[in-house]
């Protein structure tokens, strides 16, 4: 029980306190803890059967009635209370949003498998590609080709946060981020399924030229100097030599990687490209580019939340990027974009799932709330609850031990993406 809590009887409640149940399992209510809005919620309430709930005072608008004195005759028992239709109707739709929660879990398992693969079918490929360049450019194509294809099949793309690795995992799993997060871009851009595939192959390969960065250079977290700035932009030219020695490598793939630094104000590398100089699967995989390395720095601790690095591109950098191309991302990722930790208008935290395209101000969240065991934590469409907004977006740093565990934003950030999870929407 929270310090600001008391265990009060039923009897003592009345409209405008701020009350928490002890058990989900036991109550039709979306959420266990709420304040009692109306007599109807009150009368919903009373016909539970259960005899105490919580009060958090500092949430209510007035006290709770008195107890009832010790010495005070009880009161008959009231009789049995019709059937009430809407409290029929929310058990129902309760039960619904378990079987979907369960759809929900198994499709974040699916696509945490398949980022799993794919991360080590990256890693495969980029250490055997110049030793096997024919064996490994299949396999890049095969990877790119089913991720497009999936992508295609349905316009309905759900994004996914998972688990990422650090330390020299690193350049594998930015690979296949930017890759998944320029064909996400390049799909909503209704892009042909050949510049797909083409944008796909040169965002997977778009970093090969690091392998000739020395490793002090690249594990240096240190702010590096002139000279060693000047020496890792380097990696751009060596990529595209490097890239245009495998076998079948597509002249639009090949200026994916010579272009993805380059940006539209001039301000990039390494030839300092503007506007219409830059074609337009490169300013995608720039896009894609710049914000996996804003939510993925080498130090952790300076890495941005989804939202900032999204609120960050639009309002500091909006000059670098194609403004069009730009929109079009962020209708996509939304105002919240998958990893974000939100406290909602009724004081609630969750962390961003999904995306809803059209609807960006209202994603699809993981809640937190205590009464309900992690393993079946509410999943909770803001669609379907116009009563509620986000209120902010939180870093992990501001949350209590017990929230983080709970709800456990990743350190990194990577998506994934699978069509329609299991035919079911959201909730």
């Amino acid at each position: 029980m929270d310090a600001q809590e008391q265990r009060i009887s039923i009897d003592q409640l009345r409209v405008g306190l701020h009350i928490r149940l002890e058990s989900w399992m036991d109550h039709p209510f979306l959420f266990s803890s709420f304040k009692i809005r109306n007599e109807k919620q009150l009368q919903q309430l009373r016909g539970l059967g259960i005899s105490h709930v919580l009060c958090d005072s500092s949430k209510s608008d007035l006290p709770p009635l008195p107890p009832r004195a010790a010495d005070a005759p009880p009161s008959p028992a009231p009789p049995p209370p019709p059937p009430d239709p809407e409290l029929e109707a929310m058990w129902e739709e309760k039960k619904r949003r378990r079987e979907r929660l369960l759809h929900q879990r198994e499709a974040l398992g699916r696509c945490e498998r398949q980022f799993a693969s794919g991360a080590s079918t990256v890693k495969s490929l980029l250490r055997n590609l110049f030793s096997r360049p024919h064996e490994s450019l299949e396999q890049a194509q095969s990877l790119v080709t089913g991720m497009v294809d999936s992508m295609l099949a349905d316009k309905d793309v759900v994004l996914h946060l998972v688990n990422a690795k650090a330390g020299d995992e690193n350049a594998y799993y930015h690979a296949l981020n930017v890759t998944v997060l320029a064909l996400i871009m390049g799909k909503e851009a209704q892009l042909s399924a050949e510049d797909m595939r083409a944008l796909g192959l040169g965002t997977l390969l778009h970093d090969i030229g690091r392998e000739k960065i020395p490793s002090q250079i690249l594990l240096n977290k240190a702010p590096w100097t002139r000279a060693e700035i000047s020496f890792y932009q380097q990696h751009v030219a060596y990529g595209v030599e490097m890239a245009r020695s495998l076998p079948g490598m597509s002249e639009a793939s090949l200026e994916v990687i010579a272009m993805h630094h380059e940006m539209l104000d001039g301000s990039g590398y390494p030839e300092h490209r503007k506007g219409g100089q830059i074609g337009r699967l490169a300013r995608i995989a720039g896009i894609a580019n710049a914000f996996d390395d804003l939510c993925n720095r080498p130090n952790p601790g300076e890495s941005m939340t989804p939202a900032e690095a999204i609120s960050f591109m639009f309002k500091k950098e909006a000059g670098k990027y194609d403004p069009v191309l730009l929109q079009l991302f962020i209708r996509c990722m939304g105002v919240y974009p998958p990893g974000s930790v939100v406290q909602l208008s009724n004081g609630q935290i969750g962390l961003v799932v999904n995306v809803n395209p059209g609807q960006l101000l209202h994603p699809a969240l993981l809640m937190y709330d205590p009464a309900i065991p992690k393993e079946e934590a509410l999943w909770l469409d803001l669609r379907d609850a116009p009563e509620l907004s986000v209120a902010k977006t939180l870093r992990p740093a501001e949350l209590d031990g017990a929230v983080l565990a709970y709800l456990d934003p990743r350190t990194r950030v990577s998506y994934f993406s699978e069509d329609r999870l299991s035919g079911n929407r959201v909730s």
